[in-house]
This record gives structure tokens, C-alpha cells and sequence, in this order.
């Protein structure tokens, strides 16, 4: 019985670890065609004030959340 409870409780964290997505994600993907790592160079935890970006998060940023011309011809 104490397995059971174990392995169900077991089972609903790695499910609810993997379903973790960062809050723009899907609007973000849908507008620019990149993946969050595109522009962090982690996922930031929820509610982190450090958004973990790497530079082209950072031109991204700079240039009003929108992709540089660069950016849109870089497959991924």
C-alpha cells in the first residue's frame, strides 16, 4: 500500500515537473516560430526577476520584443 502511494505520488511530480511552461510561451512561439531557448539560457524560475537571457534574448528585448531581421532568418 505504502509502495503504491509512493509510486502515485512519484508519477504526479515528474508530471507536474514536466508540464511546467513559462508564462508567454505559446504566444511567444506563436508570433516569432522560436523556442524559449532561443533567447534564455535557462527557464527562469516563477516570479524570477532575472529573465536568464543570453544575447539574442537580449536583442530581442532591446528591439521591443520583436525579432530583429537577423533573428528571423536564424532557423530554431
Amino acid at each position: 500500500m505504502k509502495r503504491s502511494l509512493a509510486a502515485v505520488i512519484l508519477i504526479l511530480a515528474i508530471f507536474l515537473g514536466l508540464n511546467f511552461q513559462a508564462t508567454g510561451s505559446a504566444k511567444y512561439t506563436k508570433e516569432t516560430g522560436k523556442k524559449c531557448k532561443f533567447c534564455h539560457t535557462s527557464v527562469p524560475a516563477k516570479g524570477a526577476t532575472d529573465p536568464l537571457l543570453n544575447d539574442d534574448g537580449k536583442k530581442f528585448k532591446d528591439n521591443g520584443n520583436k525579432l530583429t531581421d537577423e533573428q528571423k532568418a536564424q532557423a530554431g
